[in-house]
């Protein structure tokens, strides 16, 4: 699946996923960022397990909108039709921590690690903010929260809601 074609057919969550997965890697890759190790899509509780270079895309919630993003129905009871889909895209990264003889880093070396991830978080900012989704989708609520540093890592959570159209999402 590629970006020009995502919009074409149906699509279930994990492709959503996986279209919010390339758009993130490609502004990285655009962007001369640090090759990431591990790339996925997740679901649930994402485990840091390669922090040294990882980018996921985790669905939050899913739910019906009358008014996106809003959830619920209108007073009514109807939807407009929209399925709104909260995601979570995570970059990890390494930061330095105590050498062998207990000695902390350097703030230099601190400070340029924590450079790096404030550069993805950047990328991704500008990435799922574009405003260049596929015909059809919607956006909204785009936040960014870092997390970490435990254990040589370090991290950005860049949450956004798409909108699609029930007739777009869950093809059965």
């Amino acid at each position: 699946m590629t970006l020009v074609d995502a919009p074409a057919t149906a699509m279930d969550l994990a492709e959503v996923c996986a279209y919010v997965l390339e758009k993130v890697g490609t502004a990285m890759i655009d962007c001369d960022r640090p090759e990431f190790t591990t790339s996925f899509i997740a679901a649930g509780l994402i485990a840091w397990d390669d922090c040294c270079g990882m980018l996921v895309v985790a669905p939050e919630r899913v739910f019906r909108t009358a008014t996106f993003p809003l959830e619920g129905a209108d007073p009514f009871g109807c939807y407009q039709g929209l399925v709104a889909v909260s995601l979570v895209v995570l970059c990890v990264r390494c930061v330095p921590t105590l050498d062998d003889e207990g000695r902390p880093p350097s703030a230099q070396a601190l400070g340029d690690a924590y450079g790096e991830v404030m550069a993805d978080a950047a990328v991704a900012w500008n990435a799922l903010g574009d405003g260049a989704w596929p015909d059809g989708w919607e956006w909204a609520n785009e936040s960014q929260s870092f997390t970490g540093a435990e254990g040589g890592c370090i991290g950005v959570e860049t949450r956004v809601t798409l909108g699609l159209d029930q007739e777009q999402f869950c093809p059965c």
